[in-house]
């Protein structure tokens, strides 16, 4: 008898050890899965050619399309199915097999009437109370009770509690019967963070030398860097070494002061051939 009570005991137990285990690998695919598709998107954001930091509207169909802009500059909605196809990363399905889901700020929406769209732009999602969330991706999992066979694309149907209530503020949490959606944020500074090399990269001047604008355009026409920009007129001022991009004085691309970012960039003339350029946590040394 203490055999087979023993026995019986390990059968529960080895039972209820498979079961968390299963529970754990779900837990590290969607996680995964989320994760992917963050970067994604901050990749997307960092590589856009008018409007670094901008993201892409919701689809608003499974497959994953993004669509144009309605009543002219607004996406037709802002949370939506993540736009898998549009973004070239596959179906990305979570542990249950379901599509994610992707919720954007308007403000960051890749549309000129957006515009100035740079690190300090204002974002209204929160996420669990924490605010500066550019975007919110959700794996649904399987379908809550009252969440019926999912026979339509109704967001009310995969997201649970707040997440499907219509405002900007969202929540995550632990699996329970009331509540198993799977969330992950994209804050601003997540998204910038890239960005901001990019903007610097802009301004020194890319490409092999000599660079067809930015600093080392000024560089290769003149024969040194030009002089800082010291009342925030945009204009170098002789003698004046740190201070502000003398931003009048170059050739750049036009999205940098469309969004916002010449203002923001701190410049410093290091020699007549050498200059360093920083912006947010960001900065580059800039040679001919």
């Amino acid at each position: 008898m203490l055999t087979l009570l023993t026995l019986f005991g390990l059968y529960l137990f080895v039972g209820q050890l498979s079961a968390t285990q299963y529970r754990l690998g779900n837990l590290e695919t969607d996680a995964a899965v989320l994760a992917a598709a963050r970067e994604a998107l901050i990749g997307r954001a960092a590589s856009d050619d008018n409007r670094p930091g901008s993201l892409p509207c919701p689809a608003t169909s499974d497959d994953g399309i993004v669509p144009i802009f309605v009543q002219g500059n607004a996406c037709p909605t802002y949370i939506g199915r993540f736009p898998w196809y549009t973004l070239k990363v596959g179906e990305l399905r979570d542990s249950a097999g379901e599509l994610l889901w992707y919720a954007l700020d308007p403000a960051l929406r890749d549309h000129p009437v957006a515009q100035p769209i740079n690190s300090q732009t204002a974002v209204n999602l929160t996420l669990d109370g924490a605010p500066n969330i550019a975007a919110v991706i959700f794996s649904a999992q399987a379908p809550l009770p009252n969440q019926g066979g999912r026979l339509s694309n109704n967001l009310s149907d995969y997201l649970d509690a707040s997440n499907s209530d219509g405002d900007n503020a969202y929540v995550s949490g632990p699996r329970s019967d009331a509540f198993n959606d799977q969330v992950l944020a994209v804050p601003r500074e997540a998204i910038f963070r890239v960005v901001s090399p990019r903007v610097l990269a802009e301004v020194g001047g890319p490409g092999p030398a000599p660079s067809e604008w930015g600093l080392r355009k000024y560089h290769a026409d003149n024969g040194y860097f030009p002089w800082a920009d010291s009342n925030a007129d945009g204009n170098g001022d002789v003698g004046t070494i740190s201070g502000g991009l003398p931003y009048n004085e170059l050739l750049l691309a036009p999205w940098l002061s469309a969004n916002g970012w010449l203002s923001r960039i701190a410049y410093e003339r290091l020699t007549p051939d050498s200059a360093r350029i920083r912006v947010n946590n960001s900065a580059r040394t800039v040679i001919p």
